[in-house]
């Protein structure tokens, strides 16, 4: 009798902590087909940046330190020459997590010189084409999309090959709306020159 009660005092927590897995709808799905995981949905909007970019680099091998990397704003899906607050501030942690991971990431919004602004200070980016230095040369880019659901808002972030276009690597997550609402107010039309290409090695 007693070893019977021990038995089922192990099965027990067993059985509850795989229940508890099962119904956990914050944890992300595996594919049983397909090598990968889907959107990351637990985390805040930087959090949820950062894994994506560590994600990327590590599926794609070819891709080491010194491959010259640069980042474009991530945009609407719906038109895809447009963005707004939301995609900016993605793209700009995008780059910061590169860095910190020793990737080559170039600023692309740097200008020739330093704009001052009485009563606002003293700027170093732009989004004029005149007033930026030239572009640098690229192998690779890092672009992407979102879309915005009532509740929830969808980024998918691409490596993409600058010399033929094909996508090296990607990764997805998803956000909660009232997060992040806010940053699609602002739009943002302005386009940067292109990037001169290398190819990656």
């Amino acid at each position: 009798m007693n070893d019977i009660l021990r038995r089922f005092a192990i099965v027990l927590p067993l059985s509850l902590a795989v229940a508890g897995c099962m119904n956990d709808s914050q944890l992300p799905a595996t594919s049983s087909v397909t090598i990968g995981a889907s959107p990351y949905v637990r985390g805040d909007l930087g959090t949820l940046t950062y894994r994506a970019v560590d994600l990327i680099p590590a599926a794609a091998p070819e891709v080491t330190a010194q491959t010259p990397l640069i980042v474009a704003s991530i945009s609407d899906t719906q038109n895809v020459e447009t963005s707004s607050a939301f995609g900016n501030i993605v793209s700009d942690m995008i780059r910061t997590r590169l860095v910190q991971d020793g990737h080559a990431a170039s600023e692309i919004r740097l200008r020739r010189e330093v704009s001052f602004n009485k009563g606002e200070g003293e700027f170093l980016l732009s989004r004029n084409r005149r007033a930026l230095k030239p572009p640098s040369s690229a192998a690779a880019i890092v672009t992407g999309t979102y879309a915005a659901s009532y509740e929830k808002l969808y980024v998918s972030i691409k490596l993409v090959s600058a010399a033929d276009a094909h996508i090296i690597a990607g990764a997805d997550f998803v956000v909660s709306i009232r997060d992040v609402g806010g940053l699609l107010e602002q739009r943002n039309t302005e386009l940067l020159p292109a990037p001169r290409t290398r190819t990656v090695s």
